[in-house]
């Protein structure tokens, strides 16, 4: 029996956490320091969960969360010319604390924990603050808020990962990597990058300062890293034995789910705007 319930609790959902997320890119800078911030932390604390159930006693979920928002914030005090030193002193600061912790903690597996703890920063808060980084028109001097690229990230996986999803329940009949992700398929990955590029197409009339294949290139590639970030995740998960990485969003599980996809574009488009030299 259809169950309409979760349907419409997964729809409302949707559409609170889209509302969220269009008000911390479009309404000001201190709106999106401050929702990105909050994912920040939800992200890492559910990664951390998802680790520690094959490494125990991790260290300190608190430290690494803490430090991740920190290091997060400093980069924002770096956009803003408020302070060019908080940055590195926050980075270097949770590496030697990590260093020292291998000496202070008596354990056979510190290690590995330190290892995990680093990864986390690398997965989630890095790839936040390239975000926060693309969404200032970032010059040498002054920097100022423009949100069109950090829309068109979120607008461009949107839509990928709608019409691969329809083009795969309707045509899809040849797995793309199925030990991975059993219902992705070539067919869906196809249909994902089309209508991605045609919205690319579409954004060259809303923001005509870039040129059309300046944007179709932007969804490219968006497309193709959207899907290559939702199987890492995919693969994380697989490798802890769990569907969802937590269960913040109802319908959705968590948000580390919602933005799997985000993390591993961040940085293939952080790459993309460097080349193409459009950051001024």
């Amino acid at each position: 029996m259809f169950n309409w319930r979760n349907l419409i609790t997964r729809g409302v959902a949707g559409v609170v956490y889209i509302g969220i997320l269009l008000f911390g890119i479009l309404y000001n800078k201190y709106s999106f320091v401050v929702v990105f911030g909050i994912i920040l932390v939800f992200a890492l604390d559910e990664f951390y969960r998802l680790i520690e159930q094959k490494t125990p006693h991790l260290i300190s979920k608190l430290f690494n969360i803490i430090f991740g928002v920190v290091i997060f914030l400093s980069a924002y005090l770096f956009l803003e010319d408020k302070s060019i030193i908080a940055l590195p002193i926050s980075s270097l600061t949770y590496l030697l604390l990590l260093f020292a912790s291998s000496i202070v903690i008596k354990r056979p597996d510190i290690f590995n924990t330190i290892i995990y703890s680093i990864f986390g920063q690398l997965y989630i808060t890095l790839p936040l603050c390239l975000l926060l980084l693309i969404s200032y028109e970032y010059k040498l001097v002054n920097s100022l808020y423009y949100y069109a690229f950090v829309l068109a990230i979120f607008v461009f996986i949107w839509v990928n990962d709608t019409f691969a999803f329809l083009t795969g329940i309707t045509m899809g009949k040849h797995k793309l990597l199925e030990r991975i992700s059993p219902k992705k398929t070539i067919e869906g990955f196809a249909g994902g990058i089309l209508f991605t590029v045609l919205s690319g197409v579409g954004f060259s009339f809303l923001y005509t300062e870039y040129t059309i294949y300046f944007w179709i290139g932007f969804a490219l590639i968006v497309s193709l890293f959207a899907t290559l970030g939702d199987l890492f995740e995919s693969l994380i998960k697989r490798t802890y034995n769990v569907k969802d990485s937590g269960n913040v969003i109802p319908g959705h599980g968590g948000v580390l789910d919602r933005i799997d996809s985000l993390l591993i574009v961040i940085p293939a488009i952080y790459v993309y705007l460097l080349i193409t030299n459009s950051f001024i």
